[in-house]
């Protein structure tokens, strides 16, 4: 007998594929509409070795050999946990969700204006819409040249419309002097498209394939379950990169990001200290590593505490390009591993104070913020499973299906 009731027909089921730069996370998902949260039948996460690294591309095959594996695992594993939950075994549908490095989020707004008042249209939102087009084609190529990678936008969504300098919904034939469309591109690189269609072909045939940059879908969901907040900083730390989302007005307005996060901090410490890799990440789930450092030199001290300046420089000046004249938000959302969290938090408020010269709020975007609607026994469910935070992001994302509504796929 199905675990999902007597409404079983309406219950969507799907993959979830998270793409970390360090990790791969694949879950299966039960979507209830007559519940306010979705239900995880099963999951998984692949790590990649944490090892030193020269290139991009080489980090790049690493993950794709973990996304390898835990396909193989969902195949295995995970279909027999949704034929015992519940009697099927057929997957209609596959979220994709790629973070930074491996995808790019562009946004563009692009604004139309008269000294007399003009009616709103399709046409007119159809032309602001295709000059948009052409700036995230324009920007895709600046970016081939720099990168030297090919990219494809994966998705598109119209993340915000404003009408004399409010944000409206696109409501037809109003009177309007001034109109501003949003517009967010999910960009990845054609090699990982490629092989994510491949792969998902032999080991999902049939499922209709949906693919979304992970600031995009942060985005959505926490819009969502902090509706009173409409100025803030979205910061999304992994292995590999850190990537940050201006929101402004309740609307995502720029998303920018750096290569370069734990497991590259966690490099740098090995070589400073002639430690295992393992044992240099280790010191990022303290708050303050440095207080682990006491029987260490004063030179290699000095080093490790450098390691960390340098990282909140290059967060400083993720925070200078906001995509506007406007200082970063005062409120700042981070997610992040749970291990390195705390460490994270840090690093973030100095940088932001640096940047700002002020102070800033910086909330972990934690398991109780995420279960926000969810009743006390399937709170308890997940931390018996011990869920991570990226999986509960992206199965909210899938959950609401108003978020896949706004989204063109490509």
């Amino acid at each position: 007998m199905s675990l999902f009731g007597t409404n079983a027909t309406s219950v969507r089921y799907g993959a979830l594929i998270d793409i970390g730069s360090g990790s791969v996370l694949v879950a299966i998902i039960a979507s209830d509409p007559l519940k306010t949260h979705p239900d995880v039948i099963w999951s998984k996460r692949e790590y990649a070795p944490l090892r030193d690294i020269n290139s991009v591309t080489e980090s790049a095959k690493n993950v794709m050999t973990s996304l390898l594996n835990a396909l193989m695992k969902l195949d295995s594993e995970g279909r027999a946990a949704f034929k015992e939950a519940t009697g099927k075994s057929k997957l209609p549908e596959t979220q994709i969700a790629i973070a930074a490095p491996w995808s790019y989020t562009v946004t563009k707004s692009i604004t139309y204006e008269h000294d007399e008042t003009f009616t709103l249209s399709e046409d007119l939102i159809d032309e602001l819409l295709r000059t948009a087009h052409k700036k995230v084609g324009e920007e895709i190529e600046d970016n081939e040249q720099v990168h030297n990678f090919d990219l494809s936008v994966i998705s598109r969504s119209t993340t915000g419309v404003i009408a004399n300098g409010y944000p409206v919904r696109a409501i037809l034939d109003q009177q309007i002097n001034t109109l501003k469309l949003i517009e967010s591109s999910s960009i990845a690189q054609d090699y990982l498209i490629e092989a994510i269609r491949e792969v998902k072909d032999k080991v999902l045939p049939g499922s209709d394939l949906f693919m979304y940059s992970f600031i995009l879908m942060y985005y959505y969901v926490l819009k969502d379950l902090t509706p009173d907040t409409n100025e803030f900083c979205l910061v999304d730390v992994t292995y590999e990169a850190t990537e940050i989302g201006i929101v402004r007005e309740g609307i995502l307005n720029y998303c920018t990001h750096t290569p370069f996060g734990a497991f590259s901090i966690a490099r740098e410490i090995a070589a400073v200290l002639k430690i295992p890799l393992e044992e240099a990440y280790g010191y990022l789930h303290e708050e303050d590593p440095l207080t682990l450092l006491t029987e260490r030199t004063t030179t290699e001290r000095k080093e490790v505490a450098q390691i960390f300046t340098n990282y909140q420089a290059k967060i400083t000046e993720l925070f200078h390009e906001t995509g506007d004249t406007l200082a970063i938000p005062k409120k700042i959302y981070l997610h992040g591993d749970l291990e390195t969290e705390t460490f994270f938090k840090t690093q973030v408020a100095k940088a932001a104070k640096t940047a700002t010269k002020s102070s800033h709020a910086v909330f972990l975007v934690s398991f109780e913020l995420l279960t926000k609607y969810y009743e006390t026994e399937a709170k308890d469910n997940l931390l018996q499973k011990n869920l991570d935070t990226a999986l509960l992001i992206s199965a909210q994302f899938f959950h609401t299906t108003e978020y896949h509504k706004k989204f063109k796929q490509f």
